[in-house]
């Protein structure tokens, strides 16, 4: 009788369960009496980095994304020595610790012994390493732990982009599952280039052209070749979450891709939350494409190009408007002795049923032609001021939805801005998106990419949900709004009263819930960026020490330490008397 063969997933099963790895567990408690029983802990090590992964890995496994990230496989992947999500672990650590080269992991990341035991190595490995296979061949040049980084490297990098594209979205699937998304949400769509150079494998090209001054003061054309990649995101404007990417090459156009990320998004959020808004630039003037958004109930905000009919439509409309919309605000400028206020001024006009683009209409039918009165209706925000400057080529917002404020519609757009400066401009500063590849090809690319938007994305779930979950921020409100309003009509100058005050322009999306459960809005975040929680993070932790028994650990104030081993120490008012600190762990003084 011919014997079964095993398959990959039942090799890494087997493989699992003999080698017994897992990560490890927190128990402060249990850790706190054996250390005062006199047991012998396997391993005593500063909070650095083990501070951040103890809390966010607590999170990982509470909101299943843990479980979920288990079930990762790699289908090319021959030969097994260990569990994929070891891997998974181990580059998802490299990119939420900011380093750089892959070449630099053995000295930054895995030879860190309290943040490889939390993950599920244990000291030896760490030591000696995985295998001795090379051992002869090693010098004392580059010291080696754990494992090589190109092996980390190459089996990574054999992902391929579908099983890629599922980590992701299943990842978010989770998130949205525990509830960090409103259930009615606000997104925004961009894209970035991902500059490389020529010798990347698979890479794009993209002729670009600049106009530059030359030494003799004249204006001269510039054409050069840019290589790389392109990433295209749709962002969570309450959360700054990413919910939905896609990778092509640089020259791609973005507006072909979003219907179909949208509705990737709507696949990863279902049935939790659901997009109701969208916003978006030039890039995605999609006529077609927007008119399906909207048989999906999905209302849209785009910027209208001078070129388009409707452009000119919405100029001519304005001529006949009577009412324009004011808005003032106040602003500090400088401190001290330069300190100034500055008070800015934004003017606004609304126009009502546009018909004249001609893509954004329902599917043509042979032998029917659409009426001018059966075309769908768009309405316009046209911008003539923005904070003092006078626009003398307005800028035209475009929507399928009424428009009974236009200052709605307007802060909306603006908040578009959140997917550059809170998205972008992050992941590339500190999670390195735009270098520090694993390898020069199309895999390494789009691997490091979609890690770096996968981490991104579960680090920020994570800063929100502990954020409101502290008692700091139990009361925090929204900023309260800083402008002032009036609706002056041009023929006779009459200003009407003033509207009812307007939610903060950048907190927009926030102001929109009515849910009583807990909002995990940005703003909790008070605009501090990944390096400033870093450095805040080391701060707190710099007193701190892990101790390990096993699979078991604890986290414990030094002097809790020294108190827990029997080190006499004199202790601050803040942490009680030793019988206070023994009681606290359920340790019984006889």
């Amino acid at each position: 009788m011919k014997k079964k063969e095993q398959t990959t997933t039942e090799i890494r099963q087997t493989l699992m369960e003999q080698l017994d790895w897992q990560v490890a567990e927190r128990d402060d408690e249990r850790v706190a009496q054996l250390l005062y029983a006199g047991e012998a802990a396997d391993g005593v090590h500063t909070l650095d980095e083990a501070g951040l992964l103890d809390e966010f890995f607590a999170f990982l496994t509470e909101s299943e994304v843990m479980s979920f990230w288990k079930t990762y496989e790699i289908g090319a992947i021959q030969r097994v020595f260990m569990p994929t999500i070891y891997f998974l672990l181990l580059y998802g650590s490299r990119v939420l610790f900011g380093i750089n080269s892959i070449n630099a992991l053995p000295v930054l990341l895995f030879s860190n012994v309290a943040v490889m035991t939390l993950i599920g190595f244990n000291a030896r490995l760490v030591k000696e390493g995985m295998s001795k296979r090379g051992e002869r061949q090693r010098t004392d040049v580059r010291p080696y732990v754990l494992m090589d980084p190109q092996t980390l490297a190459e089996t990574i990098c054999k992902s391929s982009l579908s099983e890629l594209e599922k980590l992701f979205n299943g990842t978010i699937g989770c998130l949205a599952q525990y509830g960090i998304f409103m259930a009615e949400m606000m997104v925004a769509m961009d894209g970035t280039r991902i500059v490389t150079t020529a010798k990347f494998n698979g890479c794009g090209c993209q002729k670009v052209t600049e106009w530059k001054t030359d030494r003799k003061g004249l204006r001269v054309e510039v054409v050069s070749l840019v290589y790389g990649w392109r990433l295209i995101a749709l962002i969570d404007l309450t959360t700054l979450i990413p919910v939905a990417v896609k990778i092509v090459q640089i020259q791609a156009s973005e507006s072909p891709y979003m219907l179909a990320l949208v509705k990737q998004a709507q696949a990863n959020l279902a049935p939790y939350s659901r997009i109701v808004t969208l916003v978006a630039d030039r890039a995605y003037i999609d006529g077609d494409g927007l008119y399906q958004l909207d048989q999906m109930n999905i209302r849209f905000v785009v910027i209208a190009k001078k070129n388009m009919a409707a452009y000119a439509t919405a100029l001519c409309k304005s001529v006949e408007s009577d009412t324009y919309y004011d808005r003032t605000q106040t602003v500090q400028r400088g401190q001290g002795r330069d300190h100034a206020q500055e008070t800015l001024l934004t003017r606004l006009q609304l126009v009502t049923d546009i018909r004249t683009w001609d893509s954004y209409r329902p599917p043509p039918v042979e032998g029917e032609q659409l009426r001018f009165a059966d075309r769908p209706a768009l309405n316009a925000v046209i911008v003539r001021i923005w904070d003092n400057k006078v626009l003398h080529t307005p800028r035209i917002f475009l929507t399928n939805q009424a428009v009974d404020n236009p200052w709605l519609l307007f802060d909306l757009y603006d908040d578009r801005s959140w997917i550059e400066n809170g998205l972008f401009r992050n992941s590339k500063q500190f999670w390195h998106l735009a270098r520090w590849f694993p390898q020069r090809t199309q895999a390494g690319v789009q691997t490091h990419l979609t890690f770096v938007m996968l981490i991104t994305a579960v680090a920020t779930a994570f800063r929100l949900w502990s954020k409101a979950n502290s008692l700091e921020n139990a009361n925090l409100d929204l900023p309260e709004p800083l402008f002032s309003f009036q609706t002056v009509q041009r023929s006779t100058g009459l200003i009407a009263p003033d509207p009812e005050p307007l939610p903060a322009a950048t907190h927009l999306a926030v102001s929109n819930s009515e849910d009583e459960s807990p909002l995990y809005s940005h703003h909790l975040l008070l605009g501090i960026g990944p390096a400033r929680w870093r450095q805040e993070l080391k701060r707190l932790n710099r007193d701190k020490l892990i101790v390990f028994f096993g699979n078991t650990y604890g986290i414990f104030d030094l002097p809790v330490f020294l108190t827990l081993t029997g080190i006499p120490f004199q202790l601050s008012p803040d942490y009680g008397s030793p019988h206070d600190i023994l009681a606290r762990y359920g340790i019984q003084i006889e």
